[in-house]
């Protein structure tokens, strides 16, 4: 047996194997050892590799053609190469990060599947180069297509659905034969009821990219009443009548960044009219068949909330020189650019000090959570922070500032989270914060306002 051969040997056994985890041990909605999740999530980082190196071949080929570029079809060789290793281990971490996380479903499946049989694509065509010329050239345009097949399903799952097509001119979708896309006033239910005319649409804006029929995680599936009502692998997450009570209530009402909180992964959260209006449908029976406006008080959301905060793309490079001089990060909130940033010091909380602060000012629409616990800020730094409008939640525990200084903090009208754990702040200072209606949680623990 010569070198290439024992070499296909020991590749086709990972490949083999793989096939047989999507098998006998598919993913079953269950989440495991932190471990095997930690390793998982390394697959969306692997999986551009194999992407990247597979769509450099053809061209290699194609350039190496040439007599005189005949080393760069030597080298093609060598980079389909490493093209069947990426193609082996990204699958692997992929089903690791499925079986491991939580995730079952139709689009998780197909997605899998066609990860597994990209790994074999491209073994078969790593094989046949130098051998077949034309059944070479034809197994390398198959896997090429295979790819983009496996890749699209990635992005559904990643990104919606619907993710290339959502916004696509409504002339362009019949011309394609696509489904018209629905308005804002077709909810997935009876628009007559409140499940259908104001329930609906919060699941489907906030869950259903993770909690649909073809992806679901826990066993969780959000898109009809039933599903919805049946619950998930640990039981029902709604408790008809009491809403403190139901599972659906604390996770959307968990802080962001907590273990359970939903949506997860750095997704926009629902917003205080949201979870109240979810929180009132439960408390009033979870019924389907309530009508609209049966419940008095419940908050009337007419459609998606305006943006966090401005497209912070514009300021890349004035955000980059800030991060650097100061030796602070602002990080995107999610992947929207206009969810806004955080302002994160935990590592180094000695260098955001007053000045670091005020120099951020020009940035501070952009930033709607700011992290500064146990930094060197006084009261200064509040009259600074006072001008970011957009700021949702600010944690100031254990730092200098004093009762007199909170009073500047009433400009932040869009304010919700307020963390003062630790610090000077007493009850008059608190009582004057009273005013801003957004202010939904302040934290006093080991302060002279706690009693």
């Amino acid at each position: 047996m010569n070198t290439r051969a024992r070499l296909a040997l020991v590749a086709s056994l990972p490949i083999v194997a793989l096939f047989c985890l999507l098998i006998f041990a598919p993913p079953d909605g269950l989440e495991r050892a932190s471990l095997a999740q930690f390793f998982g999530h390394f697959h969306p980082l692997a999986v551009h590799m194999p992407i990247a190196l597979l769509l450099l071949v053809p061209l290699m080929e194609i350039a190496g053609v040439n007599e005189r570029r005949r080393h760069i079809h030597a080298a093609a060789a060598f980079v389909l190469g490493l093209v069947l290793i990426a193609a082996i281990v990204t699958p692997l971490l992929g089903w690791l990060l499925a079986w491991s996380a939580g995730y079952e479903g139709a689009l998780v499946t197909r997605h899998m599947w066609g990860g597994a049989s990209l790994a074999a694509a491209c073994w078969l065509t790593w094989l046949l180069r130098g051998h077949s010329g034309r059944l070479y050239a034809i197994a390398l345009v198959a896997t090429v297509g295979l790819m983009a097949w496996t890749g699209y399903r990635g992005g559904q799952l990643a990104h919606g659905e619907e993710h290339l097509t959502q916004h696509m001119p409504q002339a362009l979708r019949s011309l394609f034969g696509l489904p018209a896309i629905p308005g804002d006033g077709a909810p997935d239910g009876d628009p007559a009821t409140f499940y259908g005319a104001r329930v609906a649409p919060i699941l489907r804006e906030h869950c259903l990219q993770c909690h649909s029929a073809e992806k679901h995680r826990g066993g969780l599936r959000l898109g009809t009443y039933a599903s919805l009502m049946h619950g998930g692998k640990d039981g029902p997450v709604i408790v008809a009548g009491n809403a403190m009570a139901s599972e659906l209530h604390r996770r959307i009402s968990l802080p962001a960044g907590a273990k359970d909180v939903m949506p997860a992964e750095g997704k926009p959260h629902l917003s205080a009219a949201e979870i109240r209006l979810l929180d009132l449908w439960i408390a009033a029976g979870a019924s389907a068949s309530l009508p609209r406006d049966a419940i008095a008080g419940a908050p009337h959301i007419m459609g998606p909330e305006p943006p966090s905060a401005p497209d912070y793309r514009p300021q890349q490079q004035q955000i980059a020189s800030l991060e650097a001089a100061l030796g602070i990060q602002l990080v995107p909130r999610s992947q929207v650019p206009t969810d806004g940033l955080i302002l994160r010091t935990a590592s180094f909380p000695a260098r955001a000090n007053d000045a670091a602060i005020a120099r951020l000012v020009p940035l501070g629409p952009f930033i709607v959570d700011a992290e500064l616990a146990r930094t060197a800020i006084t009261d200064a730094a509040l009259k600074s922070l006072a001008s970011f409008a957009n700021l949702r939640r600010l944690d100031l525990s254990y730092t200098a500032i004093t009762a007199d200084g909170l009073h500047a903090l009433v400009a932040l009208k869009r304010l919700e989270t307020l963390n003062l754990t630790g610090t000077a702040a007493n009850a008059a200072a608190v009582a004057g914060l009273r005013s801003n209606p957004a202010l939904e949680h302040v934290y006093l623990f080991q302060t002279p306002a706690a009693d």
